[in-house]
């Protein structure tokens, strides 16, 4: 799948082009800026960080509540039927085919500062993210037809992993106070475009084998391949708080806290499905479907995001939303 990846343009070029529009927009009287007006320690800063950002795309995420739960209905639903009804003897569960959501990503970033005050700063930046749980599932269930008699049947999903990546040019500004000749204490907002992705991948192998004394019998086995990806375009906004103190001359560390509002409303890409000797390929917008399923044991309706012929009734806007706290530390070069 490349789709995604395709329209994701070359970082380089986003961190070069938002520098160079800053640079010529600046003034020459504010190139005369003393070191002094600029607190002290160089016009221009280069910070380089990295940290952990907390997330929770709640619209992607509930691939794996949606994959769960067709499990727990096709399989420990019936077989609960099976049981109530007199059709087995017994029936248990090994394993866990529950996979990851993703809650966390580790952004690292560059930044470049020019202080155009002792107080205050204007900043242009590049940050980068990808998050992408791999996970190898394995859940097998027994069921006892008979006393001589037992079904295995075996469902292993290796890999089975949603990913997302995301990078952002922003703009900041940055308002800053220095405590002592050591301490400076900042607080700051920054903004730009969000360049994002989101994809998913399940490859599935079912057996079914039946065992008795003396005897194992294959008697079915199969394997389903679902691949979905897509790409768009949002906004980011993020507002914090630094602290940094001095290690070397020109040289600082720093803590950075704050919130980021990152909202993608629309994606689109590719998607690919394998079953068997079956192969279909698509291309569509991200939404989210409901499904009804309906049985002798049971009915449930389940909602889940895809880019499969969503145009028709019964779907929902689909949001990558990459909103959450983040915390950094990086080093900061005067120059």
């Amino acid at each position: 799948m490349t789709t995604g990846k395709r329209r994701l343009l070359s970082p380089m070029l986003m961190i070069v082009v938002p520098f160079v529009c800053l640079w010529l927009a600046l003034p020459e009287a504010l190139l005369a800026v003393d070191n002094e007006k600029a607190g002290g320690r160089g016009r221009f800063r280069l910070d380089l960080y990295g940290g952990l950002s907390l997330l929770n795309p709640g619209d992607m995420n509930q691939i794996v509540d949606y994959d769960t739960s067709v499990r727990e209905f096709t399989y420990d639903a019936y077989f609960d039927y099976l049981r109530a009804n007199g059709m087995i003897l017994s029936w248990n569960e090994d394993g866990d085919g529950a996979g990851r959501k993703i809650r966390h990503a580790f952004p690292f970033g560059i930044r470049v500062r020019y202080a155009l005050l002792d107080f205050f700063a204007l900043s242009v930046g590049f940050e980068f993210l990808r998050r992408g749980p791999n996970d190898s599932l394995h859940v097998q269930y027994t069921r006892h037809e008979t006393a001589a008699e037992t079904y295995l049947e075996t469902l292993d999903t290796s890999p089975y992993r949603l990913e997302t990546r995301a990078y952002w040019p922003s703009v900041g500004i940055h308002f800053f106070k220095r405590f002592g000749k050591a301490l400076d204490a900042e607080a700051f907002a920054a903004g730009g475009p969000l360049f994002a992705a989101c994809s998913y991948e399940s490859h599935r192998t079912y057996t079914w084998t039946i065992q008795g004394q003396g005897y194992a019998w294959e008697t079915f086995k199969s394997e389903d391949l679902l691949a979905e990806d897509g790409s768009g375009i949002g906004i980011s906004l993020e507002v914090g708080g630094r602290l940094s103190l001095p290690v070397r001359r020109g040289i600082d560390v720093f803590l950075e806290s704050g919130y980021a509002y990152q909202m993608v409303k629309s994606l689109s890409g590719e998607g690919s499905e394998i079953k068997g000797e079956t192969e279909k390929t698509w291309e569509g917008k991200w939404r989210v479907k409901s499904e009804t399923m309906t049985t002798p044991w049971g009915t449930r309706t389940l909602r889940f995001p895809t880019n499969y012929e969503t145009g028709g009734p019964g779907t929902g806007d689909f949001r990558l939303d990459l909103s959450g706290f983040r915390i950094r530390i990086g080093a900061s070069l005067g120059f």
